[in-house]
């Protein structure tokens, strides 16, 4: 965990991978505040702890908020691995996705409908979730956590020895 973040740091410390994760983490914030009131009149986020509770609200906005942050950080590390290798590893890609999936997917309002399970015909599903859909972002949030140690360590093996972390 702490060579994650070490790598993570010494990433996020060039100019350009700073500028993608912020990027990635405005796009999907912005993206998952949308799918949470896209449903609500007049896509007003009073109007939705009006209808989940406040405290259900504060709590989805954090965990959202975490989530963007976790895909910032998993975009800018995935562009850092892309530059310095082509080739691509699946486990840490599919975490990833994975993650970023359900988070979107979890976006939405548990009583008036989730836009994305609308698609496939459970608009409600999330009402029927104990805690009503906050138990997936709670998932995504580990399988972002689970891509950004698997790209960590992927980069931690592609650099060991060509001592290209240190000097650039």
């Amino acid at each position: 965990m702490v060579s994650m973040l070490k790598i993570l740091f010494i990433i996020l410390k060039r100019k350009k991978y700073a500028m993608i994760a912020l990027a990635a983490t405005v796009i999907m914030g912005a993206i998952s505040y949308f799918l949470m009131v896209v449903n609500i009149y007049h896509k007003n986020i009073f109007a939705y702890a009006e209808m989940n509770g406040t405290l259900f609200t504060i709590v989805s906005l954090f965990f959202g908020l975490i989530i963007s942050l976790l895909a910032g950080f998993y975009f800018s590390m995935l562009v850092f691995r892309r530059d310095i290798v082509k080739a691509k590893t699946i486990k840490d890609n599919a975490s990833g996705l994975a993650g970023i999936g359900t988070g979107i997917v979890a976006s939405g309002c548990p009583s008036c409908g989730v836009p994305l399970l609308g698609l496939v015909g459970f608009p409600l599903a999330l009402y029927y979730l104990p805690f009503k859909g906050l138990e997936l972002k709670v998932l995504s949030i580990g399988f972002l956590l689970l891509s950004l140690y698997l790209i960590s360590k992927n980069i931690k093996k592609i650099l060991t020895g060509s001592c290209q972390l240190n000097n650039e």
